[in-house]
């Protein structure tokens, strides 16, 4: 019994001894990621696409997990709606792990659909647990109206329009009875 408890005492002693020299099983820390955005800004008349490159770098010293970037749109003012899926036809990319120093340049293209202002901004994700979600600075957006075709003089056109093939058909049965 003697021998049992200092067998327990030196294996407690070992345990104690090599936690703080380092010894386990992960020894790294997660890697470090940057995000950024080539534009900071874009002037648009609504209808205009706008195209922009997120810059993701590894600035760690450990390979990153997969990573998921994923495109985002939000209106800046109250109760006007923005449907992302509408406003870019790709807003997912999947990345394999970064290695540390690597940089990867990603393309995304954006449709202003209506006028108003907008931030566009990338997210990353991951499966891994001990990843925290990052987002890159926002591309603030600034759509003006279409000047070409504004609505309140097309309205008046577009009612109108069906009202001219039937004042010709009343107009050519007119003339057609008066040669009888």
């Amino acid at each position: 019994m003697k021998n049992l408890g200092r067998i327990i005492t030196l294996v407690g002693l070992l345990i104690v001894l090599l936690i703080p020299f380092g010894v386990s099983a992960q020894g790294s820390q997660p890697a470090t990621l940057s995000i950024n955005v080539d534009k900071v800004s874009a002037s648009l008349v609504a209808g205009e696409w706008v195209n922009f490159q997120t810059e993701i770098t590894n600035t760690g010293e450990t390979v990153s997990p997969p990573l998921v970037a994923h495109l985002n749109v939000a209106s800046l003012q109250p109760g006007k709606h923005v449907d992302p899926e509408d406003w870019s036809p790709e807003r997912t990319q999947y990345l394999p792990p970064i290695q540390p120093g690597e940089t990867v340049l990603l393309d995304w293209r954006v449709h202003t659909l209506f006028e108003g202002n907008f931030a566009v901004f990338v997210s990353l994700v991951s499966e891994d647990a001990t990843f925290t979600t990052l987002s890159s600075p926002a591309l603030q957006i600034r759509a003006t109206p279409d000047a070409v075709l504004p609505m309140k003089d097309v309205i008046p056109t577009v009612a109108a329009v069906p009202f001219f093939p039937l004042g010709l058909l009343v107009f050519t049965k007119v003339l057609g009875r008066k040669k009888i």
